[in-house]
């Protein structure tokens, strides 16, 4: 595969592994880096930001059917009772869906200052799930990050993962993720091959032949009018 940037990712050094093929080329020069200490993130800086932003804040105690956290949601679940004193702490929530090529991983971050220290700020993120070889995608773009909203049913722990957007938030199309926490979840490997499989896909489907069978024969160099005459 032959990337198209200015910048390095961390998948890309596979080309020296891999070699290069002429035929399938990743366009990534309108790529948007990924800075730990940027408040500038199109409305993701709480799921890429290291640095303290104006909302964060110490943890909170929840009932459970409040907790926005998959697995804390699932770990208050277990048990059946409900109670209206039990909580569980937890910090600000945030989700999105990273989609490579045909694959979607989705992960979830959690945010949190110290009471007596606000300076001091806790981020924890998490892989939940991976889905591969999926059909329908977000974006046509070969990497996308899709901030989303979570929708829970009260009564347990089922969630549905939905986009969101407005109020400056936006996808983020062909995200360079050399400075993210991504490369420590997930292989470079992985991305590479999800990268290079979607697009040697999109060559594929471009080489595809729509025409009918008239428009084939005629390539060929038959005439519809005079090839196709009933003679007697």
């Amino acid at each position: 595969m032959k990337i198209l940037d200015n910048k390095k990712d961390y998948y890309d050094y596979l080309s020296g592994v891999y070699g290069i093929d002429e035929l399938i080329v990743f366009d990534r020069r309108d790529s948007f880096l990924l800075k730990p200490d940027s408040m500038y993130q199109k409305g993701l800086e709480y799921c890429f930001g290291m640095i303290k932003l104006p909302d964060d804040k110490p943890l909170k105690a929840k009932h459970k059917w409040d907790l926005e956290s998959i697995p804390k949601r699932k770990e208050a679940y277990k048990d059946k009772k409900i109670s209206f004193t039990r909580t569980h702490l937890e910090g600000d929530v945030y989700h999105y869906i990273l989609e490579v090529g045909w694959n979607q991983y989705f992960f979830e971050i959690e945010r949190w200052t110290e009471p007596k220290k606000q300076d001091e700020l806790h981020v924890e993120y998490r892989l939940i799930e991976s889905k591969h070889y999926l059909k329908h995608r977000y974006s046509e773009s070969p990497i996308c990050i899709i901030p989303c909203q979570l929708q829970y049913t009260w009564r347990n722990e089922d969630v549905i993962w939905k986009e969101k957007s407005g109020n400056g938030i936006e996808r983020i199309d062909n995200p360079n993720l050399s400075q993210t926490y991504i490369p420590k979840l997930l292989p470079p490997t992985d991305v590479w091959n999800a990268v290079y499989d979607y697009l040697s896909s999109l060559k594929d489907k471009t080489n595809e032949d729509h025409r009918n069978d008239i428009q084939k024969l005629e390539s060929a160099g038959f005439d519809k009018h005079s090839s196709f005459r009933n003679i007697k």
